[in-house]
């Protein structure tokens, strides 16, 4: 068995040496060779795809990588460009990690078992111009609110980070005027939020949206016309319990393909973030790749 390890020191916390050496020691008491296992840290986003798609290309087993969903998009990108012939491994480290907690994956070394012990399971990925998303997209105000947060505070505050810009997003209250097509419709719309996820989980509430599933070959896409501070913070729990669908203010449809693009710009073209990271300016097209990739599950 061959094995790929990749990592991104700077996602999330927690020291990630620690966590290569019980990585390692785990792979080799479970009957690994020690000069099949690889591990790497890509010095760019380009060198992550292109590292895991060879590894693919070459039939590696087994690539497991270390960090949050922006890091885990990338190699998931990779394995598939590949030809999707590796099993992807994850040992969440990111912020927030949304993809592994949709999967029941544990975070840091408590993940270690599932990697050989676990159970093999294709889920879905989805492209969005020419980038890969695990998890979600957002438009509008979460996109707003994530955009000046660093890597840094992400690390050191946690989800704590965006609070501040939050309510100065919130505040600001600004309208985005979106076109969007899919299944032979055509919607116009004026919103402050679109958020498309791919699992149900968002900004760690593992309930947010409980009709989506990892392996269904659909994305669930939400438009929120209305997101003032007073009328949602009391809303939270109700949310946080997977009851989103039941509330008012907002417009739900779950497709396997989407055009995004504004119709009227009232500010520069509308920015999107992919798995929590800075991606394309509209227009963007979003579609549910065919296949998906074989992820390691509890």
């Amino acid at each position: 068995m061959k094995v790929l390890v990749l990592y991104n020191s700077k996602s999330g916390s927690g020291d990630k040496d620690s966590l290569i050496k019980e990585l390692i020691t785990y792979l080799v008491d479970e009957g690994v060779a020690l000069g099949n296992i690889d591990i790497a840290e890509p010095k760019s986003i380009k060198e992550a795809v292109s590292l895991a798609k060879q590894a693919s290309q070459n039939k590696v087993d087994l690539i497991v990588t270390m960090g949050g969903d922006g890091t885990i998009n990338k190699i998931a990108g990779g394995i598939y460009e590949g030809g999707c012939h590796s099993i992807l491994g994850i040992l969440p480290s990111g912020t927030v990690n949304n993809f592994a907690k949709s999967l029941g994956i544990p975070v840091g070394k408590d993940a270690i078992p599932t990697l050989l012990n676990g159970q093999v399971k294709t889920v879905k990925l989805c492209k969005v111009n020419d980038h890969y998303t695990i998890s979600s997209l957002t438009l509008g105000i979460m996109a707003d609110i994530t955009a000046k947060v660093t890597s840094e505070q992400k690390r050191r505050w946690g989800p704590l980070a965006y609070l501040k810009d939050a309510i100065r997003v919130l505040f600001r209250n600004r309208n985005y005027y979106l076109e969007l097509k899919h299944d032979g419709e055509l919607l116009r719309c004026k919103t402050k939020l679109l958020l498309i996820t791919l699992t149900s989980s968002i900004g760690g509430m593992t309930q947010f949206d409980t009709v989506s599933k990892p392996d269904d070959g659909l994305m669930s896409v939400y438009l929120f016309s209305d997101l003032s501070l007073w009328k949602w913070l009391p809303l939270v729990p109700r949310i946080y319990r997977g009851e989103l669908t039941q509330l008012g203010g907002h417009h739900h449809f779950r497709t396997s393909e989407l055009l995004i693009r504004q119709y009227k710009r009232r500010y520069r073209s509308a920015k999107t973030r992919i798995d929590g990271d800075k991606s394309d300016n509209l227009p963007v097209t979003v579609s549910i790749l065919p296949d998906g990739i074989k992820v390691m599950s509890p």
